[in-house]
């Protein structure tokens, strides 16, 4: 999670491991060296209020015990204790005391990770070229802290504030995410360790936490429980814009493949199914973490330190496939994008409800100091550069998990440099200001259910919402299994179709438009989506083929809902049926039918161009003689223009 505590841990022990073999070089006595192996050992155990008086005496004793000075300094760093950090520091930064240009480069180091950038150059710039070790990290931290001072001395016009005790705890918290209806909000808690305290000899671990808004106010969070958490850490996780998945990570799982493996539950109604690992080959030996599932369900973005990347931890994709059944398949993962990628480390990727803006967090550019975050736009096939979302949004510290709503107006973020609360860290909400590095669209929500038309029990189908001008898909969702619920979230001022599948039943299919009421043109009962079983004699009406203006020649537009069609003979194999075309009124009878035959034709053969056999399928004309609404008024006729599907065999 973050940063895996244990690899934190371990890497601390060899830090401090490694500073033992200096010792009789610099002329400690036996004493001093015991006494300082005393205090490493309860740094080991935890026990850090009882190590600090052996380290201090030391210090005092013997100044040139600079080891006891730079283990104390990265002491009261684990604690959050950043002002007797550089004291400790400044007490031995004198020409006069062993080590001193390490001595510099550290305190350069201190202050450029607490905010104090103008110290840190001052200071940086006091380590000559003959010490060129330090001098290379000088050179590379004052330009660092040069960048961060732009940063700083153009702000941003962001305002946020803390979620306060409902989403934050007393410990870290972080990670937040959120469905598209903002009904649910989602969280990781890092229980039992407080700020600069020690996680030895606890029982530390992360868990995911789920609140709800009841009366538009976020509830107390609680523990999503067994389904996902365990005595071990469970975290990084990510809610769907339909709330139907939550991704997560865990790890030392026995059923892992590595460190730290990304699994996925599936929500039924108030319940969330035993967590799935989603494995080989998403999931290596290496580390997988920071899962965040597109709008259109077919792609996972996720970060990992896999070999083939660019840096320490890259943002990586895969092709996500949703089986009938609600579970996934996930291909070989690419890299994303030397645009994004650097030779530092990547992590906490989000990408919006419009599929087209992707936020994330970077140490490898340029930045205020920790793990800043930055947008990034779909270019193509590629992205536009990365941008720093500014300060004092981003500061010296760390900000991760960074998540717009759907609307784009209100942004969520992780941060540990906000303020000094004595919690650590929280959980932040801002609003974004139009224009300001705000996703590319705002996006709109509706809701419904999927039932059977006979018995009028839930269903969990397969939802695909597209625009019909650019004829790609823009959301896919499955509905509740015990419910029949389901959300699709599109952007505003478009014109889309939706269809709705499931083997076993007719084909579902209707349009509209996202304005500020979203509105269907099939009238449904109570919002229902009705789906009938396949029967012999029934119709579906395909709301979604088009043609040039009389003419038999098919739109473009028309393909999507076509390919659904195809899909729909594939799943239900043994099913015939005719494609029938219709007319308005208006023109003679000879003419409508031979208009109508000659449309029907044209998507038999483009269904038979797709693979659908010949003999599954045949094509008539009815002109205008099968009217289903008024033809006196415009929405009437636009109604009995249209292309019907007949089952002929089941």
């Amino acid at each position: 999670m973050w940063k895996h505590n244990r690899i934190v841990m371990k890497k601390l022990l060899i830090i401090i491991t490694f500073f033992f073999f200096a010792f009789s070089a610099l002329g400690q006595s036996k004493k001093e060296i015991q006494a300082y192996e005393d205090a490493v050992i309860l740094i080991n155990n935890g026990k850090y209020k009882e190590a600090i008086p052996i380290l201090r005496e030391l210090i005092r004793e013997n100044k040139n015990f600079v080891d006891a000075s730079w283990t104390l300094s990265d002491l009261y760093k684990k604690m959050c204790n950043d002002e007797k950090r550089i004291s400790t520091l400044l007490y031995i930064a004198k020409p006069s005391v062993a080590r001193y240009h390490n001595t510099l480069n550290r305190l350069a180091t201190a202050y450029h990770e607490t905010c104090n950038y103008e110290k840190a150059i001052e200071t940086y710039k006091l380590i000559p070229k003959s010490e060129s070790t330090f001098y290379k990290r000088a050179v590379i931290g004052i330009k660092k802290c040069e960048e961060a001072l732009e940063l700083v001395a153009n702000p941003v016009p962001f305002n946020f504030k803390n979620m306060g005790t409902a989403i934050n705890t007393e410990f870290d918290d972080y990670w937040p995410s959120l469905t598209a209806d903002e009904s649910f909000f989602s969280t990781t808690i890092k229980l039992n360790q407080k700020q600069g305290e020690s996680s030895v000899g606890k029982a530390i671990h992360e868990d995911i936490y789920l609140s709800k808004k009841i009366n538009n106010v976020w509830a107390p969070t609680k523990n999503v429980g067994a389904a996902m958490n365990s005595i071990g850490n469970e975290g990084a996780q990510s809610i769907t814009l339909d709330s139907r998945y939550m991704f997560f990570v865990a790890c030392d799982r026995r059923v892992g493949l590595g460190g730290c493996d990304i699994y996925y539950s599936i929500r039924e109604g108030d319940f969330w199914s035993p967590a799935i690992n989603a494995g080989a080959p998403l999931n290596t030996r290496h580390w997988e973490t920071y899962p965040t599932l597109s709008p259109t369900g077919d792609e996972l973005y996720f970060a990992s330190n896999r070999p083939g990347g660019k840096g320490k931890s890259d943002i990586w994709k895969c092709k996500v496939k949703i089986l009938p059944s609600g579970k996934l398949e996930f291909s070989e993962p690419v890299n994303l994008s030397a645009t994004i990628n650097t030779p530092e480390d990547e992590l906490s990727p989000f990408i919006h409800a419009d599929n087209e803006s992707l936020y994330f967090s970077s140490k490898g550019r340029k930045g205020l100091g920790g793990y800043d975050v930055f947008v990034t736009y779909k270019n193509g096939v590629d992205w536009t550069e990365p941008q720093n979302i500014g300060y004092p949004i981003n500061t010296c510290k760390d900000e991760i998990g960074f998540v717009v709503n759907a609307n784009g107006d209100k942004a969520y973020f992780s941060s540990d440099g906000q303020e000094k609360n004595g919690r650590g860290r929280d959980i932040y909400e801002l609003k974004m200001v139009e224009g300001n590095l705000r996703p590319r669209k705002s996006m709109k929500y509706a809701t419904g259910k999927i039932v059977d038309a006979e018995t009028n029990q839930p269903i969990q189908a397969t939802i695909d919402v597209f625009s019909v001008k650019s004829n790609k898909l823009i959301f896919r969702s499955v509905s509740d299994k015990k419910t029949g619920d389901f959300i699709a979230c599109v952007p505003e001022d478009e014109e889309y179709g939706v269809n709705a599948s499931k083997k076993g039943y007719m084909f579902y299919s209707d349009n509209f438009e996202a304005k500020s009421q979203i509105k269907t043109k099939t009238p449904k009962k109570n919002g229902e989506v009705e789906l009938e079983t396949i029967e012999v004699g029934k119709k579906m009406t395909l709301n979604n083929i088009f043609f040039d203006f009389d003419k038999a020649t098919l739109k473009k537009e028309s393909n999507f809902e076509l390919n659904q069609v195809v899909k729909f003979m594939k799943e239900n194999p043994t099913v015939k049926i005719q494609l029938s075309g219709h007319t308005d009124y208006k023109g003679s009878n000879e003419y409508n039918l031979t208009l109508s035959n000659e449309r029907a034709k044209a998507a038999y053969n483009y269904l038979v161009n797709h693979g659908v056999p010949k003999s599954r399928m045949t094509y008539k004309g009815y002109g205008k003689t099968q009217p289903i609404a008024d033809n006196s008024t415009d929405a009437g006729r636009a109604l009995n223009r249209r292309t019907e599907i007949l089952i002929i065999a089941k």
